[in-house]
């Protein structure tokens, strides 16, 4: 709340507009504007007050209070602009060229994702056999199948119409899971797991079906109340922290990251194997209740793969 104070010069009353900012517990700083000899009137005082709050903002007096829950506004902000030139880039691209760069953009995603997981399948054979269906002689059924089944989950949240539910979910993961390794498909587990080169325990599979309707009730609930890009890290983080299924929770989580994004317009992204010391990291870090490393890690990711694209 803004003063106003009489000064006392040689015998003369001069009037002024002072606010006092706190800057440490013990220490303020005062801001004070000059109105003149006579009493300000309600409107030099508003308009005064305002020009007091510019000055104390620039200065860094005043701390602006974000809009958002982990994303700071200039980030909020990067992510819009990213998101309408980024559509604006695709429109402009000839059919063709834009199947091509989706093309890349899926082998890329699946290579990376698997590889994360322990295929060891190359981008480049990952590429093969995305377009041209040509199998490597040292490539097992399993990273085959691996393979050809991200493309088809691909397709699928791409064509699918509807909301973040529990039957879509169980379609994802059987569409990225059959034939391969995983014994439990498209079901949640039916037994107690543990994460390697992890601290955090998953919970029992006796509570699975409960977390797993609390964590859609959460979706539901929540949906609405966070900016897209943060539902979509914390849909992430929220699901591998229960880790629902026997095996195949993390290309899952994936998938769900980047259909909420998909849904919304935004566009996708996919984490690089190299840079999964960084991203367990940051998973660990929301197991601790610290979601804001991680979603810091994928902005970084989004803005790295669009911005080249855009420019």
């Amino acid at each position: 709340m803004v003063i106003i104070e009489k000064i006392k010069k040689n015998k003369n009353e001069y009037y002024y507009i002072a606010k006092n900012f706190r800057i440490s517990k013990n220490k303020w700083k005062k801001i004070r504007k000059y109105v003149g000899k006579k009493k300000p009137a309600e409107k030099e005082i508003k308009k005064l007050a305002e020009q007091i709050e510019k000055e104390a903002r620039k200065i860094g007096l005043i701390k602006e209070v974000g809009r958002f829950r982990f994303l700071t506004d200039s980030e909020a902000e990067v992510l819009e602009d990213l998101k309408t030139e980024y559509k604006k880039w695709r429109n402009k691209l000839s059919e063709e060229i834009r199947e091509k760069y989706d093309q890349d953009f899926l082998a890329r995603f699946t290579y990376n994702s698997n590889a994360i997981e322990g295929n060891t399948l190359s981008l480049r054979d990952t590429n093969l056999i995305l377009q041209e269906n040509i199998i490597p002689a040292d490539a097992t059924t399993y990273e085959y199948n691996e393979v050809i089944n991200s493309r088809e989950c691909m397709d699928f949240i791409k064509s699918y119409k509807g909301d973040l539910n529990t039957r879509f979910l169980l379609n994802v993961h059987k569409i990225l899971t059959k034939n391969t390794k995983v014994r439990i498909v498209g079901r949640y587990r039916n037994h107690d797991v543990v994460i390697a080169g992890s601290d955090h325990i998953p919970p029992s599979f006796k509570g699975i079906e409960k977390l797993m309707k609390s964590f859609f009730v959460w979706y539901n609930n929540n949906k609405n109340n966070f900016h897209p890009f943060e539902l979509s890290c914390l849909i992430h983080t929220k699901f591998v922290r229960i880790h629902p299924f026997s095996d195949g929770n993390g290309r899952t989580a994936r998938v769900l990251t980047n259909f909420i994004l998909f849904k919304r317009g935004y566009p996708m992204f996919f984490i690089e194997n190299k840079d999964r010391r960084e991203y367990y990291k940051a998973l660990e870090s929301s197991d601790h209740g610290d979601e804001r490393p991680f979603v810091k890690f994928i902005f970084n990711r989004i803005a790295e793969q669009v911005k080249p694209k855009i420019r």
